[in-house]
């Protein structure tokens, strides 16, 4: 039975077999690693690597790249969308540092799993299209900066509201429109539970993990007091609240959503932790809603075109270019790219003939490509990047760079074929073996 079926360019496997494939491919995980390390067993991988051998040129390439990637992440995010609350789609992504314009998405929750390669532009162009961000507009100036604990508390309200509309219906009654903080308590340590399309359960599994449950009374009470200061509730009599009318605007626009998306992202922040962002899009029939919630601090907002494109470029841009590697424990350790030390040539890794070689000196690798044993397009890799990029990309086709010479030239001279510095005196290349003159 075949491990791997690519339909429209995309791979199908299921998530037991991404690790196999990875480990045949020698990927290294990281902290961020969407793909757990395995002892898969060799036979497997030997099945693996005869099926990888069948694929095309490109389409080795294109695997390599994804594996190598969700093995080892700069930058990791998920992905939902509802259309019509009919259709709901799942997806992981994964960002390299080294590829900024790639993103590859592991879409599903059930096998086979589809993994596929996105450019920024081409998944941003898919989210207008989920939110239908062509159509007209409102511009509606609502534009609100609140805690992310008040951003909760507030999607918690629309879900109460909507809860009791949907009541009202089946009991030909006037819908409540008044709720409290107990029944906001509730709604939140019940998020989990309800439908995947309410909006707080759609938003609940990219936050923080268990940030709903944890969020005591005092502070569901301080974040309800924080929304009645923004004006988007109102407190109307003892314990008891409504939307205002700004509020009301938000909420009939969530309840009556046409389609949403939920994006959150975890990066390394500039101090060196990982930081999660999570943005919640809503399209009802005029309106484009966006709740935001980065750390502490919140936005509810209106969103028009422009605002949306920005949103966009800022979630989905390429991750910082640092190294995070594997630790002992759960927490990532984050090394910064060294600004000028000088340290030696790394060992590579290469693809050839669909498998993956070495590890290798830099000086026998440029060689090889030199001599044109190797293409141009041969994937490479080693521990200091996050993921398989092509020889080119990695500069190893021209000469590496060398330092004004501070001795005769005679004793700093290269070689003619891989460039590699030689000692004087010698009749070989200690690189590539070429004679010298």
């Amino acid at each position: 039975m075949s491990l791997l079926t690519i339909e429209d360019q995309d791979f199908l496997l299921s998530s037991s077999d991404i690790s196999v494939f990875a480990d045949a491919f020698g990927a290294r995980a990281n902290s961020l690693s969407l793909i757990p390390s395995t002892a898969t067993p060799a036979d497997r991988q030997a099945i693996a690597l005869s099926e990888f051998r069948l694929l095309d040129p490109e389409a080795q390439r294109r695997l390599m790249i994804a594996l190598g990637v969700l093995r080892s992440p700069a930058k990791v995010g998920d992905l939902h969308h509802t259309i019509a609350d009919e259709s709901v789609s799942r997806a992981v992504l994964a960002w390299s540092a080294s590829l900024p314009d790639f993103i590859v998405a592991v879409a599903g929750t059930t096998d086979p799993r589809r993994i596929s390669l996105w450019s920024a532009d081409s998944m941003s162009a898919s989210v207008r299209k989920i939110l239908a961000a062509e159509s007209p507009l409102t511009d509606d100036e609502i534009g609100l900066k609140v805690s992310t604990q008040a951003a909760v508390v507030f999607v918690a309200a629309v879900d109460q509201l909507r809860a009791a509309r949907l009541y009202s219906e089946l009991n030909h009654s006037a819908p409540e429109l008044l709720f409290s903080s107990a029944e906001i308590v509730a709604r939140l340590k019940d998020s989990v539970s309800e439908d995947f399309r309410w909006p707080l359960t759609f938003v609940e599994k990219l936050l923080p993990r268990g940030l709903l449950g944890s969020l005591t009374a005092s502070e569901i009470d301080a974040a309800m007091s924080e929304l009645v200061t923004a004006g988007l509730i109102e407190n109307v009599a003892a314990g008891r609240f409504e939307m205002s009318s700004l509020g009301r605007i938000v909420c009939d626009g969530i309840v009556h959503d046409v389609s949403k998306v939920a994006l959150g992202v975890t990066a390394v922040a500039d101090d060196g932790q990982l930081g999660r962002d999570v943005v919640l899009l809503i399209r009802s029939s005029f309106n484009l809603f966006m709740i935001a919630m980065a750390g502490q601090q919140g936005i509810i907002a209106a969103v028009n075109n422009d605002e949306l494109d920005a949103v966009l470029h800022l979630s989905l841009q390429p991750a910082r270019p640092a190294t995070i590697v594997a630790t002992a424990k759960d927490e990532p350790t984050v090394m910064p790219v060294p600004k000028a030390a000088a340290k030696p040539a790394p060992l590579w890794h290469f693809a050839e003939a669909g498998q993956t070689m070495g590890p290798v000196d830099e000086g026998v690798l440029r060689a090889r490509l030199a001599r044109g044993e190797l293409p141009g397009d041969t994937l490479v890799w080693n521990p200091a990047l996050s993921g398989w990029i092509t020889a080119a990309s990695a500069g190893l086709l021209t000469p590496p760079a060398v330092s004004p010479p501070l001795v005769p030239p005679l004793a700093s001279r290269v070689c003619p074929r891989c460039a590699l510095p030689l000692e004087p005196g010698l009749r070989f290349c200690t690189g590539c073996g070429a004679p010298l003159a």
